[in-house]
This record gives structure tokens, C-alpha cells and sequence, in this order.
């Protein structure tokens, strides 16, 4: 198998593609302050007159999204559109509804339980779906986001996960990450509970990477532009990168974000390659360019 190919910078890709797919936690900032380079590297891709799409597994809505990265200093002329799996699960649950999703027999109102509290809420406003307090009540539940302080563990859940395969409730997850990176390192993102829910028998729906409902809302954005023009950048090799060669599009694994700890860097010691090589074979992913980070 050839190794992916390392580049010093953004740059020295830039003619082989039209279009940038940039992920945003562990790429563009670690939730706190925007990396090294990225301003530069964005305003460089603008001069070329790339187009660049942010695709986030953020359960929340598009604008919080676009507003905190304005807060950190990248304001939104720097970039075409911000997708989310948020954004896309609204539209999923929108579009008249997957019946999957009813337990009971009926006409009136699907009935949510929210396992997280504001994006959940926020994603469902507007849309014909009634919030409930009880499992016994809800015909799906849905996570989004844990909000600003996630758990250390998600096992403050695994009661109201019992109840729910009780009742063989489907969960519909926003947000597909299993870590997120925060102030104070890695903690359990949604993911990790939905993932515990059908490792225990519960039936999932996930919308975000690496699933192929968030590629089509991308392909849509992107419209007529083959999937061979595209190059999504991310930090994560079992959303980014296994979500990118499913859709048909190149990859490039970013170094400094989730699997820092694991795989280091280049030049660092002599077994960076094979660290990368046994990494990508656990998650059958494989990039085609690595960087340190986000520059150009």
C-alpha cells in the first residue's frame, strides 16, 4: 500500500483541487483559539478562488457555529458555507419524517425525548415533533451536543438507555464523534453514547461523518463538481477520512487534532510511519496527504 503523501502545507495541493472541505475542532481551532497558520491558509485558498465548505459533526444549528468562529477571529467571507450535522438532521427530521422513528400508531405528532437540552431543543423549533419528558412518553430520542461542559463520562445515561431498548426506541445522533477535544482534553462526545446504545442492542440513526446523508448535502453545495475535484481535510481517520472515501473524494489528515497523543509527528522518531500505517489499518483509513496542521 503507498503512504500518503507528506506536505508541508495546503499550498502544495492546491492546484490539484477545486473545492476544500474543512473540518473545524482539532483543524481550524481547538475550541478555544484558532491554530497557527489557519487565517493565512484560508485568505490563500480565497486568493485562488477555491471554494471552501466547513463540515462539522456539530450537533448544533449552522449559525452558533459560524458565530463562534467570527468570536475566535475567521469571519465568514472566509469560507462558501458552514454544513453541520446538526443542519443536516433538522432537515432529516423535517422532511417528513423517517417512519422508523414512530413508535406508536397514529396521526398526531412525533414525540422527542431530548437527552442533551438547548441544541436539541433548537434543532427541533418550528418542526411538527412534540419534546417529552419520559421514555415511556417519546417514540425516538435524539442527542445533539452536550453543550459546553461535556461529562467525563456518559455513564450518568446508561438508565435512561436501559429504559429506552425497553421500549425499543430508535436514537437519532447529531453528532457522530466519539471524542471531541475541549479546554480540558479529550472527553466522550455523542457518538460514544449512541455507539454504547447499539452495542447494547438500541437502534441508531446517525447523520454526520463519515455517513453518507451529511456527502449529499456537501455534493448539493458543491453542484456540478465531481467528487474528484473535492479534498476534505480533517483530524479524525474514522470520520474525516473513512466519511471522504465514501463519498469519493481525496483526504488529508490533519496531525495536531484527536490522534495527536497517538501518532505525534513526523521526524520526530523513526516509527511515525509505521504508528500511521497501524492506526489507519485499525480504522480502515487510509489518507492521501498528511500535514502538521492547517497552512499554507
Amino acid at each position: 500500500m503507498t503512504s500518503p503523501e507528506l506536505l508541508n502545507g495546503l499550498g502544495a495541493a492546491a492546484s490539484r483541487f477545486d473545492a476544500f472541505i474543512l473540518d473545524q475542532y482539532g483543524v481550524l481551532h481547538d475550541g478555544t483559539a484558532l491554530y497557527p497558520g489557519v487565517l493565512d491558509c484560508l485568505h490563500a485558498l480565497r486568493g485562488a478562488a477555491k471554494r471552501v465548505l466547513i463540515l462539522s459533526n456539530s450537533g448544533k444549528l449552522k449559525q452558533p457555529n459560524i458565530d463562534r468562529l467570527a468570536r475566535l477571529g475567521l469571519p465568514p467571507d472566509l469560507y462558501d458555507d458552514f454544513i453541520t450535522s446538526g443542519e443536516a438532521t433538522r432537515a432529516y427530521l423535517g422532511n417528513g419524517a423517517d417512519p422508523v422513528l414512530r413508535r406508536r400508531q397514529g396521526d398526531g405528532p412525533l414525540r422527542c425525548l431530548a437527552l442533551g437540552g438547548a441544541a436539541e431543543k433548537a434543532l427541533l423549533e418550528g418542526l411538527p415533533i412534540a419534546i417529552v419528558p419520559t421514555v415511556e412518553e417519546a417514540d425516538f430520542m435524539l442527542l445533539a451536543s452536550f453543550g459546553d461542559a461535556p461529562p467525563a463520562s456518559i455513564d450518568i445515561f446508561l438508565d435512561t438507555l436501559d429504559q429506552a431498548r425497553a421500549q425499543d426506541l430508535v436514537l437519532v445522533c447529531a453528532n457522530p464523534d466519539i471524542r471531541g477535544i475541549t479546554v480540558d482534553g479529550l472527553r466522550p462526545a455523542p457518538g460514544a453514547l449512541a455507539r454504547r446504545y447499539e452495542e447494547g442492542g438500541g437502534k441508531v440513526v446517525y447523520v454526520g461523518k463519515p455517513h453518507p446523508l451529511i456527502y449529499g448535502t456537501v455534493r448539493q453545495a458543491l453542484a456540478p463538481m465531481p467528487a474528484g475535484r473535492m479534498l476534505a481535510v480533517g483530524d479524525s481517520l474514522a470520520h474525516d477520512i473513512v466519511g471522504a472515501a465514501g463519498a469519493g473524494m481525496a483526504s488529508a489528515l490533519i496531525l495536531q487534532g484527536i490522534h495527536k497523543d497517538e501518532l505525534g509527528l513526523p521526524g520526530g522518531d523513526a516509527d511515525f510511519d509505521e504508528r500511521l500505517a497501524a492506526l489507519s489499518n485499525r480504522y480502515k483509513a487510509r489518507p492521501d496527504i498528511v500535514l502538521r496542521s492547517l497552512i499554507w
